[in-house]
């Protein structure tokens, strides 16, 4: 006999994982669905993007709670200075497309696609990634920053593979430093998000714990402290002027956003949220350039979920309206020399 006692607590629980954005009812099954891709394609002229249901793990099987695993950002808490370009006439004279890589085509880390594997470690990547990208920017070095470093040993950061702050990812840059990723390579496999066959084996179905910091290199021949890479100066910035002269004054910066139930199925196109879409989480990316597509403004994004997902790892958005809360907060900085 089931107690009004138990009868309580299910109601209970219904409750309160509604109250999370978490339907009781849905929980384990299927997040994307053949209905649900086929629903966006349908409004046409509605969208200026595609979706498809080629986009892997999260159709062939992953619910919804595995999809918010890896969703990392923690938008509040630590806050790195502002800056603004209006008034210095680097905000000024603006080309209508821009893409960083065509600038500097001799920085390597500006192409390359990473994979944060089943680990809510967005942040970490995003900053990571933006950070060799300013070593070269900047003319002083080519080199990749390792994402473990700030994972597993920025313990101000947040809680590793449980999610982190990007803000506070710069500012640890700037105060300890970070180790390229000979030292400290990542300790987790690419793996295939949303694709269900491919280069990479299938991703795991829980989110990998943590790794332990050790600050030890792997390569034996190198210490810990001579592969640290220091940053000179960080800050913030926000809104649509000050994105486009940071990124075509210095170069990719880590920008946050909110997802929605529709973006994990985004093919092509400018990504833009569609009526009805829900709320997942927040998640961290680079910023690497900007554009017009048949007279949309949109940014272009650099996503850190393998070369397999969107347009070979990257997708575009809206530009100019905040979409998705991405013109929010920027997170930048300036590399310091190895001799200063």
């Amino acid at each position: 006999m089931v107690s009004l006692a138990h009868v309580k607590l299910a109601a209970v629980s219904v409750v309160l994982l509604a109250a999370c954005g978490v339907s009781a009812f849905r929980i384990n099954e299927p997040f994307l669905t053949p209905e649900r891709v086929a629903s966006i394609n349908a409004l046409g002229s509605e969208i200026t993007w595609t979706a498809s249901a080629d986009q892997g793990r999260f159709f062939f099987g992953a619910n919804e709670e595995q999809v918010k695993a890896l969703l990392g950002v923690r938008r509040n808490g630590f806050k790195l200075p502002r800056r603004t370009y209006e008034g210095t006439g680097l905000e000024q004279s603006l080309p209508t497309n821009f893409d960083a890589s065509e600038k500097w085509g001799s920085c390597p880390s500006i192409t390359t696609i990473r994979d944060q594997s089943s680990c809510g470690s967005c942040w970490a990547f995003g900053a990571a990634e933006a950070i060799s990208d300013r070593y070269c920017t900047y003319g002083v070095t080519n080199v990749s920053i390792s994402a473990n470093d700030l994972v597993a040993c920025c313990s101000d950061c947040g809680d590793g593979c449980n999610g982190g702050n990007p803000a506070s990812a710069w500012d640890y840059w700037v105060h300890s430093g970070l180790v390229d990723t000979t030292c400290d390579p990542y300790p987790f496999q690419p793996c295939e998000h949303h694709i269900p066959a491919g280069r990479y084996p299938t991703c795991p179905s829980k989110i990998y714990p943590t790794p332990k910091c050790v600050k030890k290199c792997n390569a034996s021949s190198t210490s810990w402290k001579s592969s640290l890479h220091f940053g000179s100066d960080s800050w913030s910035l926000s809104g649509e002027k000050d994105f486009m002269a940071e990124v075509y004054n210095h170069g990719p910066f880590e920008v946050a956003l909110d997802v929605y139930s529709d973006f994990p199925s985004y093919k092509s196109g400018v990504y833009h949220k569609t009526k009805g879409a829900t709320l997942l989480g927040g998640h961290a990316v680079r910023l690497v350039g900007w554009g017009v597509l048949n007279g949309t403004k949109y940014w272009k994004i650099a996503n850190s979920w393998n070369e397999d997902w969107g347009m070979g790892g990257y997708f575009l958005i809206r530009r100019g309206n905040d979409e998705c809360g991405i013109e929010d907060e920027g997170s930048a900085g300036s590399p310091k020399k190895k001799a200063e």
